[in-house]
């Protein structure tokens, strides 16, 4: 980074603090697996001791929940990181994550928009390795343990006993319990990347915040990402 581009995080970063800290009273929300999705698109992989840690730093910050599934299949490792999220302060919010079984197709690969671009014998070759895979007999199953219900049944258990809420989640579904609590006075904040938070967010949004230039910890930078669900930050 240049030192001009250096400046210019240090001023935004104070001007997210200036406006937060004229809050009478936060409470934070962190949909950790959205926000692991976050680093594919920074380039870089973020601590959750430190998100947190700069959260409880604001005077006015009650509370700094964090929603993120049990992995029983690696139970130890997952504890393990549990651990280190209840050891910053942060109230951790869990439940056993269930795997979905996959279809092994093209979509399962690419986008259908993306096929479109090859050629026949590029198509032929990615249909082949489907067909080899398919044969194999293995199963492909992706994690789920989605927090939507228990992020919304926690923001309006809350709103008496705060002015605002930051939210980190790009999720669409989130929007609704957010105008509810607009309607009742309360400021909303969303933080997010580029491209990953939804359109719904940023209609109900107060301010938008962008986590690349409000995060202060230590960045892991990686060339491509694929977030294990047993959690790594």
């Amino acid at each position: 980074m240049n030192e001009k581009y250096i400046q210019y995080l240090q001023e935004k970063y104070k001007e997210y603090i200036d406006i937060l800290s004229k809050e009478t009273a936060l409470n934070a929300y962190l949909d950790l697996t959205n926000m692991f999705h976050w680093q594919n698109v920074l380039g870089w992989r973020f601590r959750i001791e430190d998100v947190v840690s700069q959260l409880l730093k604001l005077p006015n910050m009650k509370e700094v929940k964090v929603y993120y599934g049990l992995n029983e299949r690696d139970k130890e490792n997952s504890e393990a990181f549990h651990n280190r999220i209840k050891k910053t302060g942060a109230i951790l919010k869990t439940k056993p994550m269930k795997f979905i079984k996959k279809d092994i197709n093209e979509a399962l690969f690419f986008q259908r928009r993306t096929m479109t671009l090859f050629d026949g014998q590029v198509k032929n070759k990615v249909y082949e390795l489907i067909d080899e895979l398919q044969k194999s007999g293995i199963i492909i199953e992706e994690p789920k343990c989605n927090f939507d219900a228990e992020i919304t049944i926690d923001m309006m258990d809350d709103t008496e006993k705060v002015s605002a809420v930051i939210l980190f989640s790009g999720d669409s579904d989130l929007a609704v319990p957010l105008e509810r609590l607009k309607v009742k006075g309360k400021k909303i904040y969303i933080v997010g990347v580029r491209g990953m938070s939804a359109t719904e967010l940023h209609r109900v949004k107060d301010m938008y915040i962008d986590f690349g230039k409000f995060y202060q910890g230590k960045r892991n930078y990686i060339k491509s990402e694929n977030p294990a669900f047993g959690g790594t930050a």
